[in-house]
């Protein structure tokens, strides 16, 4: 069912200035209202300043989340070189923006200030979703969550992705009310009533291919030892000679899962996946896009082609089923880089597979991103704590009753 509360732009104009234009009269030509907010997704290519001046000539100085990616995500589908933008007209939900500084040097330093940012203009809702928008070259996720929980405590909903740079991997830019920032997370709080749902899907497709062991020495996000022994040996006898070979790009192919032992049930849904980013091999050791805490069970998984794709899917009946029968209105997907690549040129059948579950219709913005956070089940109190996960796909959707 189509709506007008939500209204999706995409450009990929050559030129930064119009490529920020179009896609911004795309996106509130799809309203019938005043637009509330923005959410801006673009590629490393632009001229970040120059697209930024081109939204807020149509938009003028309304407030604006987002950042670079590692490709986009628009209800037309997959593209890289482009800009996605998501216009909200809700006059029934309030849209309140934040932001943090200085990332890198403390990661919950810089999300605690974001989180105040946000309060200081809006008292601490009850009904309330936080989206976030992390540079994604920013150092431990982990470290994020545990900085935004302080504040606003460990049940608080929270989905978000970190900002890519094209797999430069080197920095990222972030989008604030019109500004270009570095080293920063950019925040949204959508405040709703009871006529509106959140519906929130995390999964990954991924699943154990056996053992597990303890993760028994770890500094920040990088591992030393696995049962007391040389992480990376380790981590090459799971891989054997031939693939071990291919490292650290095998990493995006048998991630570590972290296991969730707080509950029992399906085992293949309970852990957060952290990828290898690098090694080294004269101390032995893999750097990871967020911390494995010593004392972790940790698993080694891996996941086909075909399992990725059914993974979106599953997301997706997740995100339906948490709902709760609400219609949904609109879709933000955040999806690991890792699954572009792994995924190769069957990367526009996951973006399928999220659409053809929740409606063709339903306007739709993500991207490929650094790190993602979403519960690993919003439904079940045991599983429903934020979590930072890699190589996984999470689902926000917005739904009216």
């Amino acid at each position: 069912m189509s709506n007008h509360y939500v209204g999706v732009g995409f450009s990929s104009h050559a030129d930064s200035f119009s490529a920020g234009k179009e896609a911004a009269l795309q996106a509130i030509e799809k309203l019938d209202r005043s637009a509330k907010v923005l959410i801006v997704l673009g590629a490393m290519r632009f001229d970040h300043r120059e697209l930024l001046a081109g939204i807020s000539s149509v938009t003028g100085d309304l407030p604006m989340v987002g950042g670079t990616t590692a490709g986009e995500i628009s209800t037309n589908g997959f593209s890289t070189g482009s800009v996605v933008i998501m216009a909200f007209g809700n006059d029934d939900l309030e849209f309140v923006t934040g932001i943090g500084h200085n990332m890198s040097a403390d990661e919950a330093a810089c999300s605690i200030e974001m989180v105040r940012d946000i309060l200081n203009k809006v008292p601490l809702p009850s009904n309330a979703s936080l989206l976030i928008f992390p540079n994604g070259m920013g150092g431990d996720g982990h470290k994020v969550l545990d900085g935004l929980q302080s504040v606003l405590g460990k049940d608080f909903e929270i989905t978000g992705g970190y900002l890519g740079d094209d797999e430069r991997f080197e920095s990222t830019y972030q989008y604030y009310n019109g500004m270009v920032y570095k080293d920063a997370i950019a925040g949204l709080m959508v405040i709703g009533n009871n006529r509106f749902r959140t519906g929130i899907g995390v999964r990954s497709g991924f699943t154990s291919i056996g053992n597990s062991f303890m993760c028994t020495s770890s500094e920040g996000n990088v591992v030393k030892e696995f049962e007391h022994t040389n992480a990376l040996e380790l981590y090459k006898d799971f891989l054997g000679e031939e693939r071990a070979a291919r490292l650290p790009a095998v990493c995006l192919e048998y991630p570590f899962g972290i296991i969730d032992n707080t509950t029992t049930g399906n085992s293949d849904h309970l852990f957060q996946l952290r990828c290898g980013l690098s090694v080294d091999h004269d101390k032995g050791t893999i750097s990871l896009a967020a911390s494995i805490p010593e004392g972790s069970e940790v698993t080694l998984t891996t996941a086909s082609r075909g399992d990725i794709i059914n993974g979106a899917r599953e997301a997706a009946e997740q995100a339906m089923q948490s709902l709760e029968g609400a219609t949904p209105l609109a879709v933000i997907m955040f999806s690991c880089v890792g699954r572009k690549l792994v995924l190769g040129r069957r990367i526009q059948e996951e973006v399928d597979a999220v659409r053809n579950c929740i409606g063709l219709d339903v306007p739709l913005a993500g991207f490929y991103t650094y790190g993602e956070i979403g519960p690993v089940d919003k439904t079940n109190r045991q599983l429903s704590s934020v979590k930072f996960h890699n190589e996984t796909v999470v689902l926000w959707v917005l739904g009216k009753a």
